[in-house]
């Protein structure tokens, strides 16, 4: 465990950190995900460095709450399981954990409010389904036959991801702030296992309560006179409770709510998602100032994983008890951060089911360009694992003056690559200023070389380059040309070396402020 334990965790007993547990289990949208929320909270009050009659209390406190016959199937095995592990690992071997040490790796700066939500969209859509497909590939995990995706496997998976990012607690904290999703954008289980990790890296063991809203648009009924707007007023919805429970009433504007009630059938069905994975189906138009469309709730969305290809149901807001001529199929349609098609219909006689099938992850096309540019791609594992190794051959090459380790590469396309980065490193020594012609000659050769790679391993980070050899480049500051040069040929290159910059230096422009 990489975070610094809380002060408090250090309590004189764990009925705080276990009642903390117990509600979070309560709370638990997608029990499915249960063992994640287990795991990550053991792994935080184990990194207290709790003695061992502080865990023989808590094997006592798992015991009681085992004989509440209202706990669900995965929150008793997921109990069953803490108790087994402090029975085996510290009251009958003895062994008590140390305390970790603080956390002490440096940060990256905060990132701004209104980047986390699109941030949030990238981490759990694209970068996540990538590490576990590592993990699985390349691990030692295995996918579940029933659920496809084991779900430990998610929550490793995030939590390396994040240990990578290198957030601060600040941006830890901010990710925990239920405003910033929306299910459009995000799978609320996935958005549970994320909280259990970040919990987990912040040191804590209680969590803020789970947001139903905000909502979003997921199907309207043909015929049905909603505004062509009514995609943001679904945004605006508000939690209302009912006489009969919850409801959803989404506000439109008097002059709209008065075009539907102007029609013979005032036909409003159209079925909507909120943040807590719950559809609702509209019921009625409520007059006043302003109108609302009711809506009441249905089931929960729950993403099956175990195709080859991820499927979802969701509720049509029409019924068909039998369709004449041909069957034309909606779609496509974006939720939970993934676009989907309509495969088939399906109807019970009392609701009509469309069963959609995954296509790709939806690009979150809203977000400026400039925001784009400030979020760093985090890598699957093997990418990061080829450039350490990279590294350690081509420092160990520079020591032996030799590319014997060069060669010995475990992934052989790397060894070309690997030579010209050897020739960089060579043409700096001895040198108290390296020839421009040296340089530029090598930096085409790694540009040319790393061509047959950087589909799939991106460009050479700049970290990976020995210390010489990185001060000898800066020591020489190249003009804006070679600086091009090492901008096509490395990845994370340092402010200084900005061909951006460089251009308005050597035009006597000024550089443009750093965003925070």
């Amino acid at each position: 465990m990489s975070a610094a334990p809380s002060l408090w965790l250090r309590s004189s007993g764990p009925q705080s950190d276990f009642e903390a547990l117990l509600v979070r289990m309560r709370q638990r949208l997608y029990p499915a995900t249960t063992p994640v929320l287990a795991s990550y909270w053991l792994r935080t009050v184990y990194a207290g460095g709790h003695k061992r009659a502080w865990w023989r209390e808590l094997e006592g406190l798992l015991g009681q709450a085992l004989d509440d016959r209202m706990l669900n199937a995965p929150s008793r095995q997921a109990l069953g399981d803490l108790q087994s592990w402090i029975r085996q690992s510290i009251l009958v071997n003895g062994k008590t954990p140390d305390t970790p040490e603080t956390r002490v790796e440096p940060f990256r700066a905060n990132l701004r409010r209104e980047r986390l939500g699109p941030y949030i969209g990238r981490l759990l859509n694209e970068w996540l389904p990538a590490e576990v497909a590592n993990l699985l590939v390349n691990g030692n995990e295995m996918a579940d036959p029933q659920d496809g995706m084991p779900v430990l496997a998610v929550g490793r998976a995030l939590e390396r991801l994040l240990v990578r990012e290198r957030l601060s607690p600040a941006t830890l904290e901010m990710l925990l702030d239920p405003e910033l999703l929306s299910p459009q954008y995000a799978y609320p289980a996935d958005v549970e296992m994320l909280q259990d990790v970040v919990l987990a890296l912040l040191g804590r063991t209680s969590a803020p309560a789970p947001s139903v809203m905000p909502a979003t648009l997921l199907a309207v009924a043909t015929g049905s006179p909603f505004p062509g707007n009514y995609r943001d007023d679904v945004r605006r919805a508000f939690l209302v409770q009912g006489r009969e429970g919850q409801e959803v009433h989404v506000p439109i504007a008097a002059a709209e709510g008065l075009e539907i009630l102007k029609g013979d059938l005032v036909r409003i069905a159209s079925i909507i998602v909120t943040m807590d994975g719950r559809w609702w189906e509209s019921g009625n138009l409520q007059s006043g100032d302003p109108y609302s469309v009711v809506y009441k709730p249905g089931g929960r969305l729950r993403i099956d994983y175990s195709s080859d290809h991820a499927r979802l149901d969701v509720p049509w807001p029409q019924t068909e008890l039998r369709w004449r001529g041909e069957v034309h199929l909606p779609g496509p349609f974006e939720i939970f951060g993934r676009e989907w098609h309509a495969s088939s219909w399906e109807s019970d006689g009392e609701r009509t089911w469309m069963h959609l099938a995954f296509s790709h992850a939806v690009t979150m096309a809203e977000i400026p360009q400039p925001a784009v540019a400030a979020f760093r791609r985090s890598h699957p594992a093997f990418i990061d694992m080829a450039w350490a190794a990279m590294a350690d051959a081509l420092a160990a090459a520079s020591s032996q003056k030799s590319l014997e380790p060069i060669e010995q590469l475990h992934r052989s396309d790397f060894i070309p690559l690997g030579r010209a980065l050897f020739g960089l490193a060579e043409s700096t020594k001895n040198r108290r200023m390296p020839s421009r012609e040296a340089m530029e000659t090598q930096l085409k050769a790694i540009r040319y070389l790393e061509a047959e790679i950087c589909q799939a391993y991106g460009r050479v980070p700049w970290r990976i380059l020995p210390l010489s050899v990185q001060t000898a480049v800066l020591k020489r500051r190249p003009d804006a040309a070679l600086a091009d040069l090492l901008h096509q040929a490395f990845d994370g290159l340092p402010e200084g070396l900005d061909p951006s910059i460089r251009r308005r230096a050597s035009s006597g422009q000024a550089a443009p402020p750093q965003a925070a």
